[in-house]
C-alpha cells in the first residue's frame, strides 16, 4: 500500500464528523488502520475566518502529527481526500509547504472540490442565509470563506495561478493529483433557485469548477499580446453521473459500499504508486469523461472568468463585457450562455460567464468587447475590441475553467495639455476643461 495515512478534509459549513459518512469505515475495510485515517475538523462559519487562515491552521496541526513521538505521520506518504471547500484549503496548504521547503503529500484527491469557486458563494451571504444559520445556532455565515469561494476572488486568482505555475515548473511532481465531480442537482428543493439547479453542476459546484485542468490567458489590450498559461501535465478528472454535492445522492453521503463509483474512483487514485499507473488512471478517466461529454452535451458547460486591471495593476470595477461571434453579433452567442454573468461581490473587476462549450466552440472565432468606466469625466479606459482566433478559443475546454486576465490602458487624453506661449494665449481660463489647444499652434510656425 503506497499510502500510509489518509487525511479526510470536509467542506464549508460542516459542524460534525459524520460529514465523512461511511468513508472512514470503508477505508478501514480496505486495510487502513484506524490510526492511519485522520479526520479534519475546522470552523468555516465564523465571519473572520478565511481560507488562508484554515491553511495555516492545517499546517499547525500537521506539524504536530509529523513530530509526535508515537506513530509520526510521513506526509510524503499521505493522501489528502478533500470535499468541496476542503480542496482549496488543502491546495493552499500544499503551496505554503512548498514555499517553506517542506515535504508535500503523495496524493491529492478532490471530490466535488470548489477549486474554482461556487455559484452558491454569494447566496450564502444573503439575509436568508443569515436567518437559516441563526435558526441552526450560528450567529454568522462564514463570510470570509464565502468571499474566497466567489468566482474570481483574490484568493482563487492567486491560488490557481500559483498552482499552475508550480505544476508546470515540476514542483508538484511528487504529488499525484486527481479531481472528480457529479452532475446531479439532487432533490427537488434545489430546483427552486437558479444557483442550485445549474446544468453541469452538482447543485453547489460546477463540474468545470471541480476540474483541476484549467487555463489562464493574460491579455494586454494596449500591446495586443496574448500569453496563455496551459498545464503541461493533464490531471485525471472524472465526471460521476448521477451524484450530487451532498444529501441522498451526495458524492460522499450516498456511498455505502466500496464498489460505489465515488469510492471506487477514490481507491483507483489511492492505489497509484508510479507514473505509469498514474497515466493508466488518466487514460481511464479521460475516456469516461469524454463519453459523458458526448452523452450529455447539454450539460457540457465551461466557466470563463474575466479579471480586469489597468497597467498599474489596479482593479477596474465598472465594466461591460460582451461576447459575440466572429461578426460581433452578441445575439448569435445567446445560445452559448447558461444563466447570467456573475460579478464578484468583493472584487468587482472579476466577472464570470458560464457557457455551453459545444455551442461556444461551434462559432469558431469570437469577439470580445469591453467597456470599462472609472466614474470620472476626466479619465477613463480605452474600449477593448478583440477578435479571437480558433486557437485562443480552444483554451475554453469542455467542463473546464479558463481565466482571462485583461490589462486595459487608461485614457488620459483629458488630463494634460501643452501650449506654446504667445500674446493671444488665454492664461486666465481655469481647468477643467482645458482651453482648446487647436487655436494655438503647438509648435512655432517658423
Amino acid at each position: 500500500m503506497s499510502v500510509d495515512h489518509v487525511v479526510l478534509v470536509h467542506g464549508y459549513s460542516v459542524r460534525t464528523l459524520d460529514a465523512y459518512a461511511q468513508f472512514p469505515a470503508l477505508l478501514a475495510a480496505e486495510g487502513y488502520a484506524n490510526a492511519a485515517i485522520v479526520l479534519s475538523a475546522f470552523n468555516s462559519l465564523d465571519d473572520a475566518i478565511t481560507c488562508d487562515d484554515l491553511a495555516v491552521a492545517l499546517e499547525n496541526h500537521v506539524s504536530q502529527l509529523e513530530t509526535r513521538s508515537s506513530d509520526p505521520v510521513d506526509i510524503s506518504a499521505s493522501a489528502f481526500v478533500c470535499h468541496s471547500t476542503g480542496a482549496i484549503v488543502t491546495r493552499r496548504w500544499i503551496l505554503n509547504r512548498l514555499a517553506a521547503g517542506k515535504s508535500i503529500p503523495s496524493h491529492l484527491i478532490t471530490m466535488a472540490g470548489a477549486n474554482h469557486g461556487s455559484t452558491l458563494a454569494q447566496l450564502g451571504e444573503t439575509i436568508a442565509a443569515h436567518v437559516f444559520r441563526k435558526i441552526n445556532g450560528n450567529t454568522s455565515v462564514g463570510s470570509g470563506v464565502l468571499t474566497d469561494l466567489d468566482y474570481g476572488s483574490t484568493f482563487l486568482l492567486r491560488l490557481n495561478r500559483e498552482w499552475l505555475v508550480q505544476a508546470n515548473a515540476g514542483s508538484l511532481a511528487p504529488l499525484y493529483v486527481f479531481s472528480m465531480g457529479g452532475d446531479s442537482v439532487g432533490d427537488w428543493l434545489k430546483e427552486i433557485i437558479w444557483q442550485t439547479k445549474e446544468p453541469g453542476s452538482d447543485s453547489t459546484v460546477r463540474i468545470s469548477g471541480a476540474n483541476l485542468n484549467y487555463r489562464i490567458l493574460d491579455a494586454d489590450a494596449g500591446t495586443g499580446s496574448l500569453v496563455p498559461l496551459v498545464p503541461r501535465q493533464e490531471v485525471p478528472h472524472l465526471v460521476l453521473h448521477g451524484y450530487s454535492h451532498t444529501g441522498a445522492l451526495g458524492i460522499i453521503d450516498a456511498v455505502t459500499k466500496s464498489t460505489d463509483p465515488p469510492f471506487a474512483a477514490l481507491l483507483q487514485a489511492l492505489l497509484v504508486e508510479s507514473p505509469a499507473e498514474y497515466s493508466g488512471v488518466l487514460e481511464d478517466w479521460r475516456s469516461r469523461t469524454q463519453a459523458w461529454t458526448t452523452s450529455y452535451a447539454d450539460q457540457c458547460d465551461s466557466t470563463l472568468v474575466f479579471s480586469l486591471r489597468d497597467r498599474a495593476e489596479r482593479p477596474i470595477n465598472d465594466s461591460l463585457i460582451v461576447l459575440g461571434d466572429s461578426s460581433g453579433d452578441a445575439g448569435a452567442m445567446s445560445a452559448s450562455f447558461v444563466n447570467r454573468p456573475i460579478q464578484n461581490e468583493a472584487v468587482h473587476s472579476s466577472v464570470s460567464f458560464y457557457l455551453n462549450q459545444p455551442h461556444f466552440a461551434a462559432a469558431g472565432s469570437h469577439t470580445v468587447h469591453i467597456e470599462a468606466r472609472s466614474g470620472s469625466d476626466e479619465i477613463d479606459y480605452r474600449n477593448v475590441d478583440y477578435v479571437s482566433s480558433p486557437d485562443i478559443c480552444a483554451l475554453v475546454m469542455p467542463v473546464q475553467t479558463t481565466y482571462v486576465n485583461v490589462t486595459i490602458d487608461r485614457n488620459t487624453d483629458k488630463t494634460y495639455a501643452l501650449y506654446t506661449y504667445g500674446p493671444d494665449l488665454d492664461t486666465r481660463s481655469a481647468w477643467p476643461p482645458f482651453p482648446p489647444t487647436d487655436q494655438i499652434p503647438f509648435l512655432p510656425s517658423g
